[in-house]
């Protein structure tokens, strides 16, 4: 079981890692991240953006599920 559940744990990593790298930057620079900009809003984001979002959202959950798993499995 706590092999499958590694293996499974690597693959969400390498998963969470490319939809991360892929996702166009909601901020244009350092100036947004100190109030220098209106910002985009989360909830409004459609389209292939909104896909990309979404599945972080599930991969994270994934990853933070299965780290949790692995450290509860006996080996």
């Amino acid at each position: 079981m706590f092999w499958i559940a590694f293996v499974l744990f690597l693959i969400v990593s390498v998963l969470l890692t490319i939809v991360i790298l892929i996702q166009e930057p909601k901020q244009s620079g350092l100036g947004d991240a100190l109030g220098g900009g209106g910002g985009a809003d989360f909830a409004s984001l459609g389209g292939t953006a909104g896909g990309l979002h979404r599945t972080t959202i599930y991969l994270a959950i994934a990853w933070g599920v299965l780290a949790l798993l692995l450290g509860l499995i006996p080996r």
